[in-house]
């Protein structure tokens, strides 16, 4: 037993410097950057959460971190209803966070309102209450 322990303590030093070489090689790992933020609604709700305005907050932020001016937004709202307050409310949620946006430092100029059609994997409940800011033009 007493081998055991003293081969345990002979390796904890390897151990936990491994441990600590892994752990900061794993903070090293750069992920792709992203080029579309979402920002969900509640129901009939053109007002983000707190959330909501801290992604278009990071929207901003990554946007000039890689000199990326142009801003692409688009609001959905669903497609069971009446389609004309279905549009309103959609253009009204872009609109909300192109304002956003606009507080953030974005202009006008680079800031583009487009339309949101959702692919088959999109095609749900949530997907409808959203606004999705796109870096960059489509």
């Amino acid at each position: 037993m007493r081998k055991i322990s003293a081969f345990i303590r002979q390796l904890a030093p390897m151990g936990t410097a491994l441990l600590l070489a892994v752990t900061v090689l794993a903070g090293c790992v750069s992920h792709p950057p992203r080029n579309d933020y979402v920002v969900f609604f509640d129901t009939e709700s053109v007002k983000p959460s707190a959330t909501g305005v801290a992604i278009i907050a990071n929207a901003v932020e990554d946007a000039r971190k890689r000199h990326i001016s142009q801003f692409t937004v688009s609001g959905s709202a669903g497609k069971s209803g009446d389609e004309d307050v279905l549009k309103k409310l959609a253009d009204a949620r872009a609109d909300k966070v192109i304002a956003l946006l606009e507080q953030n430092g974005v202009k006008p100029a680079d800031i583009h309102k487009g339309s949101f059609v959702p692919s088959r994997v999109e095609d749900s409940h949530v997907a409808f209450r959203r606004v999705t800011i796109h870096l960059g033009t489509r």
